[in-house]
């Protein structure tokens, strides 16, 4: 499995599904190898949990827990503040990368835990003071220490909230080579999930930003509110390359899991994969990639090759309507020919703006 983090779309998955450690407690904190922490919480109904963070990466409810014999300087300080905390809320900060524990003990704590870039995990006091940080950061428009106030990164759009308006302009505004990476990139879909709302909505990903119309965009916000719905109550579906909320179309998963936890956490995103095992993957991709547009092809030709029987079989009527146009063209205009056409019951709807006819086979 080469898939070591998770997009925007996915940790709003993993939120919904971590809603039940809302009003539980944390009962202890541990500092694991590679930047890993694990938060012992006690929830409600629930009992004991153990949340796994990965800073960068992911996070996601595990199985086990590694106790280092000496804990680290950053996780004594989470201790001191957090240890039988209360969990208040827990939410992602709009549609970005960044999960926000909100906890209690006497006064109000912030636990952020940023997933993008390099990560950090970030405890701040109600104000966004920050008390201490696993990685001290200077950024552009941000520094993130103790004794600064945090920041939260500029934010991009909004998925969660889009509008047909917004996402029009932002299409047509857009200089990426093609829809898809539009998607992915300006809306902050990721590239999964891009591909996977073309494919449902049915409009090409190849196409410009620019010569996306509205009602395309209407498409694809309709298949957009579809999925929002589907992360609300997610399971897991395990691919070759990819952990999914909900099933990708046209795609067998290797497995499936109750829960979108339960498919995170088979990930190691620390496994190194030689130079070897990534050419075989990326040659099992093309081939996979070769086999879906095989599939897709013949699907055409099927039904290209029902149209053509059913012409042919309704040919001598089909006939007869052109005629029947031409001859109505040399008098009347448009207007009056959908008229007239309208009066047959075989013709279902006659399209002025296109000048097409839409006839009952």
């Amino acid at each position: 499995m080469a898939k070591k983090s998770i997009s925007s779309v996915e940790l709003a998955a993993l939120v919904n599904e971590l809603q039940f450690i809302i009003r539980g407690k944390v009962s202890q904190i541990y500092h694991q190898e590679n930047e890993e922490f694990v938060l012992q919480l006690h929830a409600p109904g629930q009992g004991k949990q153990l949340l796994k963070i990965v800073p960068g990466k992911f996070l996601c409810l595990t199985d086990a827990k590694d106790v280092p014999l000496r804990p680290s300087g950053f996780c004594m300080q989470l201790r001191k503040y957090l240890s039988h905390a209360s969990i208040n809320d827990m939410y992602q900060q709009e549609s970005e990368r960044i999960v926000i524990f909100e906890l209690e003990k006497l006064t109000t704590f912030f636990l952020i835990v940023e997933l993008f870039s390099k990560g950090n995990i970030i405890l701040t006091d109600k104000d966004y003071m920050i008390i201490t940080v696993l990685d001290r950061q200077i950024w552009k428009d941000r520094t993130v220490k103790p004794g600064e106030k945090y920041l939260f990164p500029t934010p991009g759009i909004n998925w969660k909230k889009l509008t047909e308006n917004k996402l029009v302009s932002i299409l047509h505004n857009s200089d990426k080579k093609n829809l898809a990476t539009t998607l992915a990139t300006e809306i902050g879909l990721g590239g999964v999930y891009a591909e996977e709302l073309c494919r449902r909505s049915g409009v090409d990903k190849d196409l410009l930003p620019t010569q996306v119309s509205p009602t395309m965009a209407q498409e694809l916000l309709k298949e957009l509110t579809t999925m929002i719905k589907q992360i609300k109550k997610p399971q897991g579906f395990i691919y070759a390359e990819q952990v999914t909320p909900f099933p990708l179309l046209n795609e067998i998963p290797l497995h499936k899991t109750k829960t979108y936890n339960k498919a995170i956490s088979t990930l190691n995103p620390f496994n190194i994969v030689s130079p070897y095992d990534k050419k075989i993957k990326a040659l099992e991709r093309t081939i996979a990639e070769q086999q879906q547009s095989i599939h897709e092809l013949e699907t055409k030709m099927s039904l290209s090759k029902q149209k053509g029987e059913l012409i042919y079989e309704k040919y001598m009527p089909l006939q007869k309507l052109l005629e029947i146009v031409k001859e109505l063209k040399k008098n009347k205009d448009w207007n009056e020919i959908a008229l007239e056409l309208k009066k047959e019951k075989k013709i279902k709807a006659v399209d002025l703006k296109h000048k097409k006819i839409i006839i009952d086979l």
